[in-house]
């Protein structure tokens, strides 16, 4: 029998493994169901270790997600955070007044923020279990992403959408681009499998693909290149409809595109699968959140009755799953992917 994490870099590398891997995106559940919250986490890494670690030994799934909340790297260079029951959120007003404001900013040292209980997370589940199970560890927001939180959501969009101050626009993302390569060094250093970013604004949902091929695919690739350099792969996370960009997301250099429910699945594995690995998309609120058990084993298998005899998937939900959701549905997920995702290996 395969590990874990032969299993799931099989899929990563389109090589078919015994069954389709299955990796929930738990983290944020874990941490609640096993006595802890986002916000002891946020600042110790060991403790969200131990809660993972804790999930992955009674659920059994093949990977484990390393992420607190989407405004570490932002709130590292100042940015004000709101921390709630439930994570962090960022404040209403960014960092930068205006786009010149950028030339003021430096990159500090990861391990000298909250960004080093992710690297401690990530050295932890490396040293305790990396050598049977997947480890993804986040390097919070991609270049776009963290760009509009440090200008403000507001002001970014429009001036991506007016285009009439690129030579700034650049500027940031290439700023924002330089510091998550530095954290995402520290992750590999730490013994990440997969570094992953999250690129929720730049969606479908809330841009167009002209705007996204002219500002987020650019800076995209660069991370995609550069973490493959180091040897490692890279995994790009974006909320919401990707239907018009995903074609170009698998043309990034990615190794894995997690791609979210409101993304059509059948219209995504005919537009990428052949280039990249894709990780998704069972809906993470009206099935995994509040449908039942029987509802997730619906769409988890036929997902993989979709998807075999080919390899390069691994199920998952299509976004973080929520503090509330039902045990026995995530329970629903590896049985899923345990009696349905099997290949035939005759």
């Amino acid at each position: 029998m395969m590990t874990s994490l032969e299993r799931a870099l099989r899929a990563i590398d389109h090589q078919r493994p015994d069954r389709v891997p299955v990796i929930p995106q738990a983290h944020v559940w874990a941490q609640y169901a096993y006595g802890s919250s986002s916000d002891e986490c946020m600042y110790d890494g060991e403790r969200y270790a131990e809660v993972q670690l804790q999930a992955w030994q009674d659920f059994g799934w093949d990977g484990i997600f390393v992420a607190t909340d989407s405004v570490a790297l932002a709130h590292s260079l100042g940015l004000e955070v709101f921390f709630t029951e439930i994570g962090a959120a960022p404040g209403p007003i960014g960092i930068l007044d205006d786009l010149r404001g950028v030339d003021s900013l430096e990159i500090p040292d990861p391990r000298e923020t909250r960004l080093n209980a992710w690297i401690t997370a990530t050295r932890v589940l490396a040293r305790e279990v990396g050598d049977r199970v997947l480890i993804l560890a986040r390097a919070d927001q991609g270049p776009f992403s963290l760009a509009a939180q440090l200008r403000g959501m507001q002001e970014w969009l429009l001036e991506v959408g007016y285009g009439t101050e690129a030579e700034g626009i650049h500027k940031l993302l290439d700023f924002c681009t330089r510091y998550i390569l530095a954290f995402a060094d520290l992750l590999i250093d730490a013994g990440a499998h997969v570094v992953t970013i999250g690129d929720a604004l730049a969606s479908g949902s809330l841009i167009s693909p002209v705007t996204f091929e002219q500002y987020a695919f650019p800076y995209q690739r660069r991370i995609a290149d550069a973490v493959q350099a180091r040897g490692s792969r890279l995994s790009i996370h974006v909320c919401g409809n990707t239907n018009r960009t995903i074609g170009r997301l698998a043309e990034t250099g990615a190794h894995i595109i997690e791609f979210d429910d409101p993304t059509d699945f059948e219209g995504a594995w005919q537009a990428a699968h052949e280039k990249v690995c894709l990780l998704g998309n069972v809906n993470t609120s009206e099935i995994i959140t509040f449908g039942t058990a029987a509802a997730v084993t619906a769409a988890c298998r036929a997902r993989l009755e979709r998807v075999k005899p080919e390899s390069g998937y691994i199920l998952s939900s299509g976004c973080a799953i929520s503090s509330n959701a039902p045990a026995e549905n995530l329970h629903a997920m590896v049985e899923s992917a345990q009696l349905y995702g099997q290949y035939d290996v005759g």
